[in-house]
């Protein structure tokens, strides 16, 4: 299991292109976020709390 959100990026190429996508404003703040994100629930649920859509 992914022990951060770097670890979840360097380790599923899928994911990684997907964070990628996001506007660089939504990837500074779940960058940021100070959770834990080590699957992509918790990315998606981060995002989210974010832009308030998935």
């Amino acid at each position: 299991m992914a022990n951060g959100l770097s670890d979840l990026l360097a380790s599923n190429a899928d994911i990684n292109q997907y964070f990628a996508s996001l506007p660089a404003n939504v990837q500074n703040v779940v960058s940021g976020c100070g959770e834990d994100i080590c699957t992509l629930e918790d990315l998606l649920r981060c995002i989210k709390g974010v832009c308030g859509t998935c």
